[in-house]
């Protein structure tokens, strides 16, 4: 008798990771296929989150097809152990997959230097950009990248809105996070925009704004303020075009 439970607790947790595997296959395929990797992860990683899922489905062919383990002490036990440790992330993703980073992230990340740290960031970036006339739409990231150019031209962008109780009348924050690598690494990307009846809009609101860029010292750094002709409420993007990517 003692015999049989034992060999079924063995077979439970043969198969327990086998099922633990197969799910974290599952979830990655659901990120990869559904783009809702980008709510975590730059672009440029997909590659290696595939390549997490053709090894995860090597281990599990390695322990349904390959040699059997000897079991030492108890077998069940140590694949519950296994069980919880595998498990904790996929509890933890399950909480934070829709969650967005918003004016309570901005305003605990806010440094001041935002702008200038990321104008080093993307001193030597890809795309050269020379003398060619901007396009009206452009994201915050290209605002930043670009703010000298565009002094004084007409620009379209988006973002989220952040109004402090110490921003002046007529002016809300506009903001986005930008990715080098993953969530955790993400700067605030903001500008300014001016406009009489910003009051209207609340903290995380997501708008689309039309207006004139000009260039202004804050607090010894160069930021771009947006003399807005226009402004429109719009839907939040989903969780994975939430970012901006450099």
């Amino acid at each position: 008798m003692i015999r049989m439970v034992k060999a079924m607790a063995t077979l439970i947790g043969h198969y327990l990771d086998v099922f633990l595997f197969g799910l974290w296959l599952g979830v990655i395929c659901w990120l990869l296929l559904t783009g809702s990797d980008k709510a975590f992860l730059h672009p440029r990683f997909r590659l290696f989150l595939a390549g997490g899922g053709i090894l995860l489905a090597a281990f599990m062919g390695v322990i349904l097809y390959g040699p059997k383990r000897r079991s030492i002490g108890w077998p069940l036990a140590a694949a519950s152990a296994r069980a919880l440790l595998l498990m904790a992330p996929l509890l933890f993703l399950s909480t934070v997959v829709d969650q967005r980073l918003g004016a309570h992230a901005l305003t605990k990340k806010y440094t001041g230097m935002e702008q200038q740290t990321l104008l080093r960031l993307l001193e030597s970036g890809k795309a050269k950009t020379g003398n060619a006339k901007p396009k009206p739409d452009m994201s915050l990231l290209e605002i930043a990248r670009r703010m000298k150019q565009i002094d004084g031209r007409r620009v379209v962008t988006e973002g989220m809105v952040y109004r402090p109780d110490i921003m002046p009348e007529n002016y809300l924050t506009l903001f986005r996070f930008a990715i080098f690598c993953c969530a955790a690494d993400a700067l605030p990307v903001w500008v300014f925009v001016e406009k009489a009846g910003v009051e209207a809009f609340d903290d995380e609101d997501w708008i689309r704004v039309d207006g004139t860029v000009q260039i202004v010292d804050f607090n010894g750094t160069d930021v771009p303020v947006i003399k807005a002709d226009t402004i429109l409420k719009k839907k939040a993007p989903t969780s994975g075009e939430q970012y901006l990517f450099f």
